[in-house]
């Protein structure tokens, strides 16, 4: 989505955002959709954002991603139109622009702009995969009355943009189908097509990651993600936090994976990969891969020494960063794996927890992904009593994750949120990030809502 403008610093002691009740939300978004559209809503649909465990830059190179579904996401009201026309409005007052109004058959590259080029997408992506997805069958001139609201920090590297496009695609796929029961083959479908969308309609350089979370993920559980075969193993993540928290640092930083740093350094890894002469980075990789294994693939790049020419005129050092990056954030995402597995019998949060702070570094220095919000929370995290802390998303903006020890939450917390001030950053705000369950209907028709109130 858009960026918004970084807000100012502010005060020292922590701001927590809360668990959104989706209940309390949707009564809202009826009372709203009939005020705004004139009509009842067929139904509201929710789609989580995603924290990333470990898996940054590296799922457009067929690497491991870690992702969990969080507690915040989006919500969209919806309801059908027969006239090929698409109606969008969000709630999110630095977006709000009223009524945005776009026909179906105008949805393309580039086409609409904005925030509404995720929500458009989705339907455009999902007339890209209706004709090999059983059951999908889209009638002449679907369009829709689209009202969203979101819970998580828009541009805080939660995956705002994929929440919006994975509650649009239920929402569609339910009103056309009349059922919101999709097996894991569907779900797995819409997500390419939210994927596609993102890319092509958008324009960002995303390789599936965050819509896979959001719309296949399990409560409780920790999704493995192979991104050669999008092939998903579920992890429990009790293990993880015995005695733990991940919290989410939201920076008020922005960041925005319509711009071309997160591109170039796509760009950088994928041309590295070609000259080394992989089509995917993972398969210069065993399958269970060593640090040995790391450092042979790196040797043969710098006994090649490519030239700009060589590496389709991107510059050689970046290149050996970018390649340096996602070859170890390869081997991070299998160590972690194997512990989350059960495969060790060492401390599984402290053991991640190095792992995390390790990966950080690699975003910093060799994806030189990180900013100065970023670096001085992880270094406030660890001083403070934390196990681990890295940046997640794409970098560049967005948020940090920590893995703190219960007992040590208030100190941590506290530590940040005055590190922040002192350094005259944006104040940030605190999210407890327990995985959740995958998007979903909130309501059918919404008759067990109408006669509740609205809050």
């Amino acid at each position: 989505m858009h960026q918004p403008h970084p807000a100012e610093p502010g005060s020292a002691a922590p701001e927590w955002v809360p668990h959104p009740d989706n209940a309390v939300i949707a009564r809202s978004g009826l009372e709203n959709f009939e005020r705004v559209y004139g009509r009842r809503p067929e139904g509201i649909w929710q789609s989580p954002g995603r924290a990333n465990l470990n898996g940054e830059h590296i799922d457009f190179l067929g690497g491991r991603c870690l992702p969990m579904a969080l507690p915040y996401g989006t919500l969209v009201a919806a309801a059908p139109r027969t006239d090929g026309l698409l109606r969008m409005r969000t709630l999110e007052p630095t977006l709000d622009e009223g009524i945005v109004e776009v026909r179906v058959e105008d949805i393309g590259p580039g086409r609409p702009e904005g925030w509404t080029g995720y929500v458009a997408g989705a339907l455009w992506g999902l007339h890209e995969v209706a004709e090999c997805t059983p059951g999908i069958s889209i009638p002449e001139g679907f369009g829709a009355d689209m009202l969203i609201r979101s819970t998580l920090p828009v541009g805080g590297g939660l995956s705002s943009s994929a929440a919006l496009e994975c509650a649009s695609i239920l929402a569609f796929a339910g009103m056309i189908t009349g059922s919101d029961e999709h097996d894991d083959a569907r779900r797995a479908a819409l997500a390419h097509a939210c994927m596609m969308a993102e890319v092509r309609v958008v324009g960002a350089s995303t390789g599936g990651l965050d819509q896979t979370a959001s719309l296949r993920s399990h409560a409780g559980q920790v999704v493995s993600l192979d991104c050669r075969d999008f092939s998903i193993t579920y992890r429990s993540a009790d293990a993880l936090l015995d005695g733990h928290r991940l919290i989410g640092v939201d920076t008020r930083t922005p960041h925005w994976l319509g711009g071309h740093e997160f591109s170039s350094r796509r760009l950088d890894a994928e041309a590295a990969a070609r000259f080394l002469g992989a089509d995917r980075l993972r398969d210069l990789l065993p399958e269970t891969p060593s640090q040995d294994d790391v450092e042979t693939v790196l040797r043969r790049w710098e006994d090649a020494a490519p030239t700009a020419e060589q590496l389709e005129g991107r510059d050689p050092g970046d290149a050996f960063r970018r390649l340096r990056h996602a070859l170890t954030e390869m081997l991070r995402s299998e160590q972690i794996d194997a512990l989350l597995a059960g495969e060790t019998g060492v401390s599984v949060p402290c053991a991640v927890g190095r792992i995390l702070t390790s990966g950080h570094a690699s975003m910093r220095d060799d994806a030189e992904a990180s900013f100065a919000a970023a670096d001085l929370i992880v270094d406030t995290a660890l001083s403070a009593g934390a196990d681990g802390a890295r940046l997640i998303g794409g970098g560049f903006g967005g948020s940090v994750l920590m893995l703190v020890p219960e007992r040590n939450v208030e100190a941590v917390t506290q530590a940040v949120a005055a590190a922040v001030v002192r350094a005259q950053l944006p104040s940030v705000r605190f999210l407890d990030l327990r995985p959740a369950d995958s998007g979903h209907v909130v309501c059918r028709d919404c008759l067990e809502l109408a006669g509740m109130g609205c809050s």
